[in-house]
């Protein structure tokens, strides 16, 4: 089990032992010379730029693609071949990819909806996974890819890709040492959703596979705005909106500084704005939500209009997404963007005092390659992407329920309101999450 603080304690004696290496791991399966295999599912915008992003990876080549979108996986060969130098095999079913006993990893940067049933499925083909964030589309999805992944000793790495900025991981750091006394509450923020998008009907696209493309979703009539990004974002039927999509990324930060959210049962309180119910973005645009952990750290969840009020008296940088960590003798405040503290010396320490260290990796696409190719433990574990993911989905039931939800992470449960356990988890269209 790979946990969120792994505390590289024995690095100082390892780098003095002797480098010796078995036969196997010199001349095998886990050679430091093997060329990692990679398929590549999804390669719309986001799908785009991981590829572009693996492909500058030494050791790493890509060799398949798999889209829905005929136009989407022609273009991305062409990437790959005036990269690489070779013609990957296209697929526009992903299964045909998965099959491919060659593909050692895939890089999954589908709609948020089908992340848990490919991930699932190409843990049962043996293939070790990259899965673009947020998770799953609900709670019991997550739990289950959290199962796949504890039972099939694969590895799994999120697209929280702040991990890898060494700004961030040093205030991390500084949190978890102490710099700022023990946590006391944290802020966390990120941009709000939209609304609109239109639902009226047009041809599907010569080019698209309209049925795979809706896969485990309900199946509705084509829109202009339904296949695009934000049809994936927005629209309740893939997405649970930007409470997530974007949440993952401060969530996550939080999380990798702080682990009191598993210390037992929490509470969770919160409002937001469904802007365009009745239209195709129908998800929650802008929220605020409450969480008191159970050892009492508070911990605010906002959309950026809500966070702006804020932020904006104690850190002058703050757009976009951000966490802030208070405690007894001061705050850490770090997102992509740009950093703050209430002691701005701190952030000139190029290590801090304390032997408190997070895994860390300066190039998050190459830290999943040589996760692949070592067997060594992943930069962003699923354990942790269960644990963000999931203060999106109860905050988005505590703003439904108007009312408190109980949540224990132990047992992974909704204690109260037993009305909504039900909202855990929704039908899946075609069979796509069974065994």
């Amino acid at each position: 089990m790979h946990t969120r603080r792994r505390f590289l304690t024995q690095a100082a004696a390892i780098g003095a032992a002797p480098l010796i290496l078995p036969t196997a791991r010199l001349f095998g399966q886990n050679a430091p010379s093997r060329t990692i295999q990679i398929g590549h599912i999804g390669t719309g915008g986001q799908g785009t730029s991981l590829l572009q992003n693996f492909l500058s990876v030494p050791g790493a080549k890509s060799v398949a693609i798999a889209d829905p979108f005929r136009q989407r996986r022609e273009a991305a060969a062409q990437r790959v071949k005036a990269s690489q130098g070779h013609d990957p095999k296209l697929h526009n079913d992903f299964r045909e990819l998965l099959a491919d006993k060659s593909i050692d990893a895939v890089v999954i940067a589908t709609p948020d909806h089908w992340h848990v049933p490919i991930g699932i499925a190409a843990l049962r083909a043996g293939k070790d996974v990259y899965i673009e964030k947020p998770l799953g589309h609900t709670l019991m999805q997550n739990k289950a890819l959290l199962d796949a992944c504890s039972n099939g000793g694969r590895i799994f790495q999120y697209g929280t890709q702040q991990r890898s900025q060494e700004i961030l991981k040093r205030g991390i750091e500084l949190v978890l040492n102490g710099y700022i006394g023990a946590i006391q509450r944290i802020e966390v923020w990120a941009p709000a959703g939209s609304g609109g998008g239109s639902l009226d009907e047009i041809p599907v696209p010569d080019g698209l596979d309209y049925e795979l493309y809706i896969g485990p979703a309900p199946m509705k009539p084509c829109s202009k705005d339904r296949i695009t990004s934000n049809g994936s974002y927005f629209c309740a039927d893939y997405s649970i909106g930007f409470i997530a999509g974007w949440g993952a990324h401060p969530l996550d930060i939080a999380i990798w500084g702080l682990d009191y959210d598993q210390k037992g049962p929490f509470k969770l309180r919160g409002t937001g704005e469904f802007p365009t119910p009745d239209a195709l973005f129908n998800t929650c645009a802008t929220w605020d939500v409450n969480i008191e952990f159970a050892q009492g750290i508070k911990m605010r969840f906002m959309s950026d209009n809500h966070a702006k009020p804020i932020i904006e008296k104690y850190r002058k940088n703050w757009t976009g997404d951000g966490t802030t960590f208070f405690g007894e003798k001061g705050w850490i405040s770090l997102s992509r963007g740009g950093v703050a503290a209430s002691n701005p010396e701190w952030f000139k320490l190029r290590q801090c005092e304390g032997d408190k260290r997070v895994l860390y990796k300066n190039s998050y696409y190459r830290a999943f390659v040589e996760s692949v190719r070592d067997r060594s433990p992943s930069v962003a574990p699923i354990r942790d992407a269960v644990r963000s993911d999931a203060l999106s989905h109860l905050s988005l039931l505590a703003i439904k329920s108007g009312g408190e939800v109980v949540w224990d992470p132990q047992a992974y449960r909704i204690v109260s309101p037993e009305s909504l356990k039900s909202g855990m988890d929704h039908p899946v269209r075609g069979g796509w999450m069974d065994g």
